[in-house]
């Protein structure tokens, strides 16, 4: 009797321990405040480089010299073939697309003629993986001209 009552306790602590972590094995998303106050999640993956960097500040001499987007967080060679940049220059926001991993003349004359306080964003990212069928979605955050 006292084995089975041993075996028993020693169960019920068993359980109890793995129970009280099984609410923790769920993987807890990197939390980022950014610019704006509100809050985002970044949940991994794919995601969009410009200027080498992935979203928030960049500088009109940065800016000057980028003509490409890169994409890293997934397979290395990965290309983006699609995007649609929309530009805020003193609050009147223009829209372009383009089906390559290269700016336009146009997009890029854009960019750099930007001021401080302006920004601009990447939405509606794709690319492809290096076997260059497959296709990821790639996710971007909003750049602010300083």
């Amino acid at each position: 009797m006292k084995r089975n009552l041993k075996k028993l306790v020693a169960t019920a602590l068993m359980f109890g321990f793995i129970g009280s972590w099984t609410g923790r094995l769920v993987a807890f998303p990197e939390v980022i405040a950014n610019r704006d106050s509100s809050v985002s999640v970044v949940l991994g993956g794919a995601y969009l480089l410009f200027a080498g960097k992935f979203g928030g500040d960049v500088s009109k001499k940065e800016i000057e010299s980028q003509r490409d987007l890169a994409v890293d967080g997934c397979a290395k060679g990965s290309r983006i073939f699609k995007y649609t940049l929309v530009v805020n220059k003193g609050g009147q926001s223009s829209t372009y697309q383009s089906s390559s991993n290269v700016l336009t003349s146009e997009m890029h004359s854009k960019l750099k003629s930007l001021s401080a306080g302006d920004y601009f964003e990447f939405s509606q990212i794709k690319a492809y993986l290096p076997n260059g069928k497959d296709v990821v979605e790639v996710s971007a955050k909003k750049y602010y001209v300083i």
